[in-house]
């Protein structure tokens, strides 16, 4: 049976090291990444478990997938993103000028090597997501985006599974900074400490 390699961790950054860490597809190459056309986009603030916050310039949500031959082996597929700026959620799109994103966080289990030995231990995973807008708030789900917003020009005969959604961009001082917000796939976790927890996102 075919897997899909994990990604434990590989989107969070603790502040002291914020520099993006390059990316890999399963043949060692780098992840490609489709971006959309966007003009210089006013700064948002990105607010962490620990209490502290980040403001971010030059962002962008980016979505992670993994595609393979239809019928083939996964071994055979490449990771790739699609960059934006709106939420997609299944078939739908959501504009986020003006709104607070808010990730509520669960604990799940996974297997950790603890001092050699393979153990199940509690780690925190985003489990639901609220809108806030002009003081109404939405409880949105958690669901991969429709392929054909994430991986439109992918063949139709290729496989498309999301991974990812991760938030992108700069500090005011031109640090690039990568957080995850979102795993489509228990082979991704996201915020598994307080300096990595995205608890809420400001976007004017």
């Amino acid at each position: 049976m075919w897997t899909i390699p994990a990604r434990r961790g590989s989107r969070a950054f603790t502040r002291a090291r914020l520099a993006v860490a390059s990316l890999a597809a399963l043949a060692g190459g780098a992840v490609p990444c489709v971006a959309q056309p966007a003009g210089e986009r006013p700064p948002i603030v990105v607010r962490l478990g620990d209490g502290s916050s980040v403001p971010l310039r030059q962002w962008s949500l980016s979505y992670e997938y993994f595609s393979w031959p239809q019928g083939g082996a996964q071994t055979d597929g490449t990771a790739a993103r699609r960059e934006g700026s709106e939420l997609w959620i299944g078939k739908r799109i959501v504009r986020l000028d003006g709104a607070t994103l808010q990730i509520e966080y669960d604990t799940i289990e996974r297997e950790r090597d603890v001092d050699g030995e393979t153990r199940k231990v509690k780690v925190p995973s985003p489990r639901a997501i609220k809108l806030v807008a002009a003081g109404k708030a939405t409880n949105l789900k958690v669901e991969p985006p429709h392929r054909e917003l994430m991986a439109p020009d992918v063949d139709k005969k290729r496989m498309v599974v999301a991974r990812s959604l991760d938030l992108r961009g700069e500090s005011l001082t031109g640090t690039k900074m990568d957080f995850c917000l979102l795993s489509y796939s228990t082979l991704v976790e996201c915020g598994e400490g307080p300096e990595h927890q995205v608890m809420q996102v400001e976007f004017p």
